[in-house]
């Protein structure tokens, strides 16, 4: 057993001679005196400054000395020492199983400058139209990398294609930019924002929307533009006839309703609709008063005369005069329940109506149409134009809900109980595709309702007209 143990101290001497801590005697039982230094104790890890180490035996220089790295237990080659890695290296010297001291050596790391990106704006205010730009540069360390460079607008989470920016919208926009990772300062652009040129419009207006067809009684037009009065010199004329007005006043013997327009500086205006109506009917049958249809009552809103025509549709033979009365109530529903297109595209809301409850799938998915046909015989929901000439009648032309005529109607129909008006959208018969309805918003003529889906709930209001002779 001693045997063994003798040969396994042998064999760990060889393999490891600096794991021997202490100095024992040689075989030639000489001791040696093993020393190590260095000309410094600390270098930048930069793989270029380096140590130098001066290893003696009993006072003098030996090449059989090694000089060994504790870090890792690897031997020096030569006597210098550089690393790029930061941290704390010890060393001994070692001569026949004798050793040094350890010498400790700190290698600090290198201090890598960091570049200075910087974006600069040529303005940091523009004008929101889309026009006026913001142009970037990108510099690092003084040197021009726009072309490199992407430009982060991060207030928007967008990035810009290229070194320039404009917007139509107002408001804040923080820019910044990054090289190799290193982030620029930050630039703020305020857009402001513009304001839009007032476009003149052309409109037209008359004293009187309604007038005995006898030739005498006259309507006088105005044209505005903008707020010129340019009447004298535009061009006025009926769009029915297009007969050209000399004096900016329209008359006739024929009881019709008439669509007037004016021309001014190659613009069309508004039109305005004046109604002729018949003297002798006007006696029985007076716009704004109350009547009895078959026991329901209602109040009369135009009186408005139809061509007829010849066999062959070539020639006007004669007049259809016809009287259109509204119902004395109205009531919040839905056009349908149902997108279903149902052939409901004429100017006559007796045949909408019909229409709709007959090619729908059921009436009782036609809400609105079904109310008004509940009040009798003949009661129809209007059609576009039908509730344009309702409008037109409850504001006496001016189609603002704020007209004195308006609280002049709504008294009425309230004293005899029924339901006033609502500055509201009221449904037509009139369909426009499989789930979109014409409305027309008893507001004013500015004003159009973006979702006139058959499914929403607006009001209705009947109508029902019948042939005077």
């Amino acid at each position: 057993m001693k045997r063994l143990f003798n040969i396994f101290a042998l064999f760990s001497l060889a393999a490891g001679f600096v794991a021997c801590e202490g100095n024992e005697p040689t075989p030639d039982n000489k001791e040696y005196s093993v020393e190590l230094s260095a000309d410094k104790t600390t270098i930048l890890a930069d793989g270029e400054e380096s140590v130098t180490f001066t290893a003696q035996v009993d006072g003098a220089a030996d090449e059989d000395v090694q000089i060994i790295c504790l870090n890792d237990n690897s031997i020096l080659e030569g006597n210098t020492f550089t690393t790029t890695v930061a941290g704390e290296y010890n060393f001994k010297a070692v001569y026949k199983k004798f050793s040094s001291d350890t010498v400790t050596i700190n290698a600090t790391a290198v201090e890598v400058p960091v570049a200075q990106v910087e974006l600069i704006a040529d303005k940091t205010e523009i004008k929101a139209d889309n026009t006026d730009t913001v142009t970037f540069t990108v510099t690092v360390d003084g040197e021009d990398k726009t072309s490199e460079a992407k430009i982060t607008i991060i207030n928007y989470n967008a990035e810009l294609e290229g070194n320039t920016f404009v917007t139509d919208v107002a408001g804040e926009f923080v820019f910044v930019t990054k090289f190799d990772g290193v982030k620029s300062n930050e630039i703020k652009v305020t857009a402001t924002a513009v304001e839009a040129p007032v476009e003149k419009k052309l409109t037209i207006s008359t004293d009187k929307v309604r007038i005995k067809a006898d030739g005498e009684d006259k309507a006088t037009l105005t044209v505005l533009y903008g707020e010129d009065d340019v009447t004298a010199e535009s061009e006025i004329y009926v769009e029915q006839t297009k007969e050209v007005l000399t004096d900016a006043t329209f008359s006739t013997t024929e009881a019709a309703s008439y669509t007037i327009r004016a021309k001014y500086d190659g613009k069309t205006s508004t039109f305005v609709t004046i109604d002729a109506y018949d003297p002798v009917l006007a006696e029985q049958y007076e716009v704004g008063t109350i009547i009895d249809i078959n026991g329901t009552k209602g109040i009369i809103f135009a009186i408005k005369g139809f061509p007829v025509y010849n066999e062959d549709y070539t020639e006007v033979i004669g007049t259809n005069q016809y009287c259109y009365v509204f119902s004395m109530d109205e009531e919040d529903l839905q056009w349908s329940t149902e997108y279903v297109w149902c052939n409901c595209g004429t100017q006559r809301g007796d045949w909408n109506t019909e229409d709709m409850l007959r090619f729908g799938t059921s009436p009782d998915k036609y809400p609105a149409a079904q109310w008004c046909q509940a009040h009798g015989e003949g009661w129809f929901l209007p059609s576009y134009n039908e509730l344009n000439w309702m409008w037109e009648m409850l504001t006496d032309g001016a189609r603002d809900f704020t007209a004195p005529s308006v609280a002049k109607y709504n008294e009425l129909i309230v004293e005899n109980g029924g339901e006033p008006f609502c500055e509201t959208y009221y449904w037509s018969s009139n369909e426009t595709s499989e789930d979109l309805v014409e409305l027309v918003a008893f507001m004013n003529d500015s004003v159009v309702c973006l979702d006139p889906k058959k499914d929403n709930t607006y009001t209705a209001r009947a109508a029902y007209r019948f042939k005077v002779e």
